[in-house]
């Protein structure tokens, strides 16, 4: 079982793909459409959370980096200059369509928070500063968030910013609480050594609640989604369009504040990734189907185009900024 969750965090993005297909094709067979998912996106939610937070050792930001430059600059990208970029193509590519624009204007307002912290490892960028930059982003999305979804959002539906900061901090806030009690716990009781032994297998049950969202959301609007094949299309479009345009302006503002590669990729990668888990657990509760449908091709997608932005582009971005 312990390996099974290895694989699945390895692997998310084959999963997910798994998961998509089997949910549309059953769809059509069963009918998911007018179930209630409420309580599945609950559980959901905390299936995601509670384990990714307990493993995020909040406690540590203490004694991480103080690169405030690249922390405020990363920060304004991940929350307002992602929202502006959501905004203009929910305006554009997925004009007439809003519940395929509301999922747009989740990813531009929900920044990335713990996997900031994985891919910074793996990009051999700066994990001390992605350190504060994922707790600090993570502690302003119940404020900053809300507002921004309404901004953005209000013209696609009737947004009640109340609920949303209610839904987030409950989202937020508890699993956080909980997590860092039984952080300590486990640590007092057992000791470091075994909770490092064992903090490699939470993101893998993480990622059992993605696929958990993944599935019931699909399968509820299989139908409508088979029958208009465009909105696909529309999705992949708008998706990679988001993390090209917010690609290459997080690269040329990484070149003018002068951030040497190991500062620059956090700047890159905080400014073009989102939250999976808050984006579909959040959309799964308030939002239309559609919009939760849009959401997990998220995963998808972005698993891949991180690997390239990492591993293609990133020898080009050694040069490139130093």
């Amino acid at each position: 079982m312990l390996e099974f969750l290895l694989h699945v965090k390895r692997r998310l993005y084959l999963y997910v793909t798994v998961v998509f297909i089997i949910a549309l094709m059953l769809g059509q067979y069963v009918d998911f459409s007018r179930m209630n998912i409420m309580p599945v996106s609950v559980a959901a939610v905390f299936i995601m959370l509670y384990p990714m937070l307990t493993g995020m050792e909040v406690e540590k930001v203490k004694k991480a980096g103080g690169n405030y430059k690249l922390i405020l600059a990363t920060l304004i990208f991940a929350y307002f200059i992602a929202s502006l970029t959501a905004f203009f193509l929910s305006r554009t590519i997925l004009r007439g369509y809003d519940d395929l624009a509301l999922a747009l204007v989740l990813v531009g307002a929900i920044p990335c928070s713990n996997m900031l912290i994985g891919w910074s490892g793996i990009a051999d960028a700066s994990v001390a500063d992605a350190l504060v930059i994922a707790v600090t982003g993570l502690l302003l999305i119940p404020i900053l968030s809300p507002i921004l979804i309404y901004i953005n959002g209000g013209i696609f539906a009737t947004i009640n910013v109340v609920q949303l900061v209610i839904i987030l901090l409950f989202y937020i806030l508890v699993p956080l609480a909980l997590g860092m009690l039984t952080r300590r716990e486990i640590i007092r009781r057992r000791g470091r050594d075994y909770f490092m032994s064992i903090k490699k297998y939470l993101p893998g049950i993480s990622a059992l609640g993605i696929l958990l969202i993944v599935f019931f959301s699909v399968a509820k609007v299989s139908t409508k989604v088979i029958e208009k094949p465009e909105i696909f299309l529309l999705v992949l479009v708008a998706l990679f369009s988001y993390y090209f345009i917010q690609t290459a302006l997080s690269v040329l503002a990484a070149k003018l504040l002068k951030f040497r590669y190991e500062q620059g990729m956090i700047l890159i990668l905080g400014a073009t990734a989102s939250s999976q888990a808050i984006s579909l657990s959040l959309a799964a509760t308030v939002f239309p189907p559609l919009t939760v449908f849009a959401l997990s091709f998220k995963p998808i997608l972005q698993v891949f185009y991180i690997m390239f932005l990492i591993y293609a582009l990133g020898p080009h971005l050694r040069r490139f900024l130093g």
